[in-house]
């Protein structure tokens, strides 16, 4: 850990010389965040309330982007966890620049999906667009070290202890780069699109957000019911979504809620930290994988689009700028 200026608050770490480089198997994009994050925690002044970012060396930022996230940390009502818009870089051909709008439009047709379904994990999980405040950052115990996926985890705790929510005012602009060193991705995805792989990234059938909306509905407006009751009118919402429950004992889970929450606000708040951003993945995913396969996102998306009150567009390129603009608000 070396300071670089005696007049300026910035340092970097050595690790990648040799002796000092990432374990091999352990050694990710989380433990690099970890590390980074974890020495800053020795340096920062907590006369003030101190603020953790996490952002990529390629990716940019606009000049506002400081002052961005100043004016929402200064405000002790916003959630201590916060995303930033964001918008991927133009890929160095077109080809990457095909690939990078398919998986961007990938991503944010997601959110807009959990967005209608009154998801409370309806936000991006961008590794170089999340800050916090240090209290949370050590309430939640720090960053994890997965080799990919930590943003998606690190938000999720951050959801569940103090919330998350977005800063105004500016907007980062990650790298569309391709790249295998992790499994998945943005740069996993990208390199499978540029091979070919359209498969690689499909998209949802937008009925997989009407069964999560009716679930959800049905827990906030069923609450009082017991565990089987639940599950039977599961059953008429969906027979897979019934038989995910199933898997996941969810009779045995929803016992034990009920006795451990009393009233509808403490029983929902604790089903939402069991019903995670993860497991409303898998359930995703289990839709798909029966009765809802994955589609191109031109026979996905319009009914999508119409159930947000968008106009369904023809090209991946206009469904992308659709998307943009009615997410970002920067």
């Amino acid at each position: 850990f070396r300071e670089t200026s005696e007049h300026m608050n910035l340092a970097w770490v050595d690790a990648v010389s040799p002796g000092c480089e990432l374990p091999l198997k352990r050694g990710g994009v989380g433990m690099a965040r970890k590390i980074g994050i974890d020495l800053a925690l020795e340096k920062l002044d907590y006369r003030a309330p101190a603020v953790l970012v996490s952002l990529d060396a390629d990716t940019l930022v606009r000049p506002d982007y400081l002052t961005a996230l100043v004016t929402y940390f200064q405000n002790s009502s916003q959630p201590g966890g916060a995303v930033i818009p964001y918008c991927h870089q133009p890929g160095r051909t077109p080809a990457e620049e095909l690939a990078i709008q398919r998986y961007e439009l990938f991503l944010r047709s997601y959110v807009l999906g959990l967005s209608l379904a009154g998801s409370p994990y309806a936000f991006h999980t961008i590794g170089s667009a999340m800050a916090c405040r240090v209290k949370d950052y050590v309430r939640i115990g720090g960053m994890n070290c997965r080799l990919a996926g930590e943003d998606f985890y690190f938000l999720q705790q951050l959801a569940k202890t103090c919330g998350v929510g977005e800063v105004d005012g500016t907007m980062v602009y990650p790298s569309a780069r391709p790249s295998h060193r992790v499994p998945f991705g943005t740069g996993r995805s990208v390199s499978r699109v540029l091979a070919g792989e359209l498969a690689a990234v499909l998209f949802y059938h937008y009925e997989c957000f009407t069964i999560l909306k009716d679930w959800l509905d049905l827990i906030r407006g069923g609450w009082e019911l017991d565990g089987p009751e639940i599950v039977s009118r599961a059953e008429k919402i969906s027979p897979d979504l019934s038989a995910y429950l199933d898997k996941r004992n969810f009779v045995g889970i929803w016992i034990g809620l009920k006795r451990n929450h009393q009233g509808r606000e403490a029983l929902l708040k604790a089903f939402h930290v069991w019903f995670d951003a993860l497991k409303t993945m898998k359930l995703i995913h289990y839709l798909s994988a029966g009765s809802h396969p994955r589609m191109e996102p031109e026979n996905a998306l319009p009914e999508l689009f119409r159930w947000a009150d968008l106009s369904p567009s023809a090209t991946v390129k206009e469904q992308l700028a659709l998307l943009r603009s009615y997410q970002i608000k920067s």
